[in-house]
């Protein structure tokens, strides 16, 4: 479909040039139209942008709830785990996604740090109320404020993971993978008092 494809052309686009380097012009040269053409599914350049980034942030939210499912039944050792490696595989895997992402959320677009603080509530609200329910199934007899110290370290790694994704290259990424997991399972045998994470 030529509008998936025109977002599609924005996103690698923005990912090579960034802000100031994508243009109409190019996004339509890579689309094969004319760059009025885009302005029949686009009222705007604004509203293409904006509509860029929410499928660069929708993609990473599917991926996030599709580890999540998959492993949910697993120990919380291993679902934590699986978020990590799924954070790493996410943004190395899709690349241009990740780069266009950055230099969106560091452009003067309007809105678009309204988007994307949007999108982080809810997904922080999806993330959080999920695990809240997975730890307290698994440890029913943990107070709230324990849960909340799990969650804030796992959101803690899971972010540094994501930056090291954007610095780092992969044997570092991969490195840093290895001491997230290693932290984050020293984190749970303490909060746990050593007992068999369910």
């Amino acid at each position: 479909m030529t509008r998936d494809k025109i977002i599609e052309a924005t996103i690698e686009n923005f990912s090579e040039y960034g802000y100031q380097g994508t243009s109409m012009r190019k996004i339509a040269e890579k689309v094969g139209i004319k760059p009025a053409s885009i302005y029949y599914f686009f009222s705007n350049k604004q509203e293409l942008f904006i509509q860029a980034i929410r499928d660069i942030l929708r993609h990473h939210f599917a991926n996030m709830k599709r580890a999540y499912e998959a492993h949910e039944s697993n120990s919380i050792n291993t679902l934590f785990s699986e978020l990590f490696n799924r954070i790493v595989f996410h943004h190395t895997q899709n690349e241009e996604e990740t780069k266009a992402y950055i230099m969106m959320v560091t452009s003067p677009i309007p809105d678009i740090k309204n988007e994307v603080r949007q999108y982080l509530e809810e997904y922080d609200a999806w993330l959080v109320d999920h695990l809240t329910h997975i730890i307290r199934i698994r440890y029913p007899h943990f107070n709230n404020s324990e849960i909340e110290a799990i969650i804030d370290y796992f959101i803690f790694i899971g972010n540094g993971l994501f930056w090291s994704v954007i610095i780092y290259d992969r044997k570092t990424i991969d490195k840093n993978l290895k001491q997230a997991l290693h932290l984050m399972n020293q984190f749970l045998n303490q909060a746990t008092g050593g007992e068999k994470n369910g």
